[in-house]
């Protein structure tokens, strides 16, 4: 009888695949090679990214710790070179609505006393989506990014943010300093915004030193929640710092935070053990 050789059921699947599609051992090695190439640019594309992201991220930092040194009455041309270091723009804001337009009278007086005569505008975004500026480096970042799928996109770290200082100049002088950072978070986008300013939000306000409130946001890709800070003159050394200090971390994390709790932990402790903080904002149970 004739017998058979042996084979493993491997070589068998190999075998069968490759009279199924057809393929030479010349166009498997050239396919093989196609793959391993899509890879190798896959991953040095998402390393250049992630380096790109990193510095970007230092970047935002040193503006914010730049702008926290500004102070109520410094000097237009003191602020200059800051605005010029990161691009800035100079921008008229909107005059109030009429008078007459306004339900509380007072408020409408209170909020043309505290109207500037033009803002600088300075930030950083590495994808440009926040800020709205788009160099040429940052399209093609931000070209990069769309390469992967917007499901991976989050995973590999290359989440959405951005961070904007806006200075409010009357006069010649500095009016007020406001400094605002939106990130992607795991499942909804996260605000963290503090504004060093010579009075409260509203009139009717009671004269405080610092108030903490909240806010919502509004994305094209999806809402979340802002913690706002508002800091005055005399506010204490720990207000500032509970105002100004925010997970940095959240910028460029793989697994991303999970609400306003890991973005402004400093914030939500202090509001805890001084209530009297609390502004427009039902206080989130943070662990």
């Amino acid at each position: 009888m004739r017998t058979v050789p042996n084979v493993t059921r491997g070589t068998v699947y190999a075998a069968s695949a490759a009279v199924c599609f057809g393929m030479t051992p010349r166009i498997r090695r050239f396919v093989l090679g196609f793959v391993i190439a899509v890879a190798v640019l896959g991953a040095m594309l998402y390393a250049l990214t992630r380096i790109y992201v990193e510095y970007q991220a230092h970047q935002a930092i040193s503006l914010l710790a730049k702008s926290a040194r500004l102070q109520i009455g410094d000097s237009e041309s003191s602020v200059l070179p800051l605005v010029e270091r990161y691009s800035g723009f100079k921008w008229m804001p909107e005059p109030l609505s009429p008078k007459e337009d306004w339900i509380e009278k007072d408020e409408y007086v209170y909020q043309r006393n505290l109207l500037s005569d033009y803002k600088y505008e300075l930030g950083v975004s590495p994808f440009g989506t926040v800020t709205g500026h788009l160099g040429r480096l940052t399209k093609r970042v931000r070209a990069v990014r769309k390469f992967f799928p917007s499901c991976l996109q989050v995973v590999l770290g290359m989440r959405d943010w951005g961070t904007v200082v806006e200075l409010s100049i009357r006069q010649g002088r500095v009016q007020s300093v406001l400094a605002m950072t939106l990130v992607e978070g795991r499942t909804e986008w996260l605000g963290d915004k503090w504004e060093l300013r010579d009075g409260m939000p509203h009139h009717d306000m009671k004269p405080r030193t610092y108030v903490i409130g909240t806010s919502f946001l509004e994305m094209e890709d999806g809402g979340g929640m802002m913690i706002e800070n508002v800091v005055t003159p005399r506010a204490s050394v720990e207000q500032v710092q509970a105002a100004r200090n925010f997970n940095a971390s959240c910028l460029t994390s793989i697994r991303g935070c999970t609400g306003v709790c890991d973005l402004a932990p400093r914030a939500l402790q202090y509001l805890k053990q001084h209530p009297e903080a609390t502004w427009n904002i039902t206080p989130p149970k943070c662990p």
